[in-house]
């Protein structure tokens, strides 16, 4: 169960996410725009469903992954004195899953000479990233997660083999429900009005069977001759 310590990040990760579904709205009612040097995040489109998948608390961080239905997944992670919330396109966090399980079922080689693998993606239009850390020394494995919205800083997560599995799965359910959903909404929308539909082809009249003709109700009979045979006389 999760303690009432540990449910302040998740608490603190929704509300970054609550924030920036309403700065999406008042974006689009008229209020000024965000200057693109400052790098904020892809708003979301006004009407975007979002699905929750998952609420974790890895150490002492919080993390809330949310599939969404315009080709977007959304993670929040809450660290001890930093909450940053990445808008990261389906398409391009479904190749970092791949690679980040890859990195993690990898057997590099024993080695005293410490190695670090490392798994990131970045937000698009931002400075935001997100990554998966694996460092091997002699055999032995060490984990962590990443999280930066500034080339300047960030946090690390300490977290155990399991936890990284676990997070890696959840963004995995993320990205499939986001295409299913993305599916979904695009088959919803209405055809305009200057889409080409196509012409049924013309179709043909059925024939009909040829009438048989009535016959001439004027026409003359033809006349029987009559008889030539001798007609027999009875004598008196």
């Amino acid at each position: 169960m999760i303690s009432r310590v540990l449910m302040r990040p998740l608490i603190v990760a929704a509300a970054m996410i609550g924030s920036a579904a309403g700065a999406s709205a008042s974006a689009q009612s008229g209020a000024t725009a965000v200057p693109a040097s400052s790098q904020a995040p892809p708003a979301a489109k006004p009407g975007v469903k979002r699905v929750p998948i998952a609420k974790s608390v890895f150490g002492d961080a919080g993390m809330i992954v949310n599939a969404r239905d315009d080709g977007f997944i959304e993670v929040a992670a809450a660290g001890p004195s930093k909450t940053i919330l990445l808008q990261l396109r389906a398409l391009a966090a479904r190749a970092w899953v791949d690679s980040t399980a890859r990195m993690l079922r990898a057997r590099p080689r024993r080695s005293n000479t410490p190695r670090t693998f490392r798994s990131d993606i970045d937000e698009p239009g931002t400075s935001g990233t997100m990554a998966v850390t694996r460092k091997v020394t002699a055999g032995e494995s060490e984990y962590a997660l990443f999280f930066s919205d500034d080339p300047l800083g960030g946090f690390t997560i300490p977290i155990e083999k399991s936890e990284a599995d676990v997070f890696v799965a959840q963004v995995r359910r993320a990205v499939a429900l986001s295409a299913k959903l993305l599916e979904r909404a695009d088959s919803a929308k209405p055809v305009g009005d200057s889409a080409v539909k196509a012409k049924p082809a013309p179709r043909r009249p059925a024939r009909k069977p040829a009438a048989t003709p009535k016959p001439d109700s004027s026409a003359k009979k033809p006349v029987t001759p009559p008889s030539t045979a001798p007609k027999t006389r009875t004598p008196a």
